[in-house]
């Protein structure tokens, strides 16, 4: 369940729970008849009604868990595919075995992707449109980039700056479907001074962020 899912589903409840307290309130102030029988009626079925509710939303709770840890393992999945292409372009001459261990670990990652995500407008007449293209995209340079001899490491250097303008522009997307918070504790020489003091003290260079 993404976390727009979530959001509605528990939206949707707190709805759900204000028309609840609205109807008992008019039946409350309505109900003339003997002894009360309506409004009885509908207290004595609240905890039914909440009971309902509750284990909804536990299903939908569950479900986000579920979602969460299958992103998970597709992060890791995406980011050591993406990170071996990097690395393979690096090679002075890389051989069959590189080449096709590569793109066999991007091919697993496309469609590790199409197990979480449906495509985008499918429908069971049309296979809609592969929600993140630069993946592919991915794949299809180092394809061209070839191996062995067709291996010309100006182009390799060319290929490795697209693919990891491709990656930093999809990884932003997909992160959006984490569940993520600033760190309490953190190290950032950009964001407090005093961290920088060990880079000051050691000579060592602060890279742009």
């Amino acid at each position: 369940m993404t976390k727009k899912s979530i959001k509605k589903a528990f939206a949707t409840a707190i709805l759900a729970f204000g028309g609840l307290i609205v109807v008992g309130v008019l039946i409350s102030a309505l109900d003339s008849t003997k002894e009360r029988v309506v409004f009885g009626t509908f207290k004595d079925l609240t905890p039914l009604f909440l009971g309902i509710a509750a284990a909804w939303l536990g299903y939908c709770v569950q479900r986000r868990h579920s979602y969460k840890q299958q992103l998970r393992t597709l992060w890791s999945k995406l980011v050591e595919a993406v990170q071996q292409a990097l690395q393979y372009t690096h090679l002075s001459k890389p051989t069959e075995d590189q080449f096709s261990s590569v793109l066999t670990n991007l091919s697993i990652a496309i469609d590790e992707v199409r197990g979480v995500f449906k495509n985008l407008s499918e429908t069971d007449g049309y296979g809609g449109l592969y929600p993140f293209e630069p993946i592919k995209d991915i794949f299809g340079l180092i394809e061209e980039l070839g191996y062995g001899a067709d291996f010309n490491p100006s182009n390799a250097a060319t290929c490795r700056k697209k693919i990891f303008e491709l990656w930093k522009d999809v990884r932003k997307e997909i992160l959006k479907e984490f569940d993520r918070e600033a760190p309490t504790f953190s190290h950032s020489h950009w964001a407090d001074v005093d961290k920088g003091r060990v880079y000051d003290k050691h000579g060592i260079p602060k890279r742009p962020t």
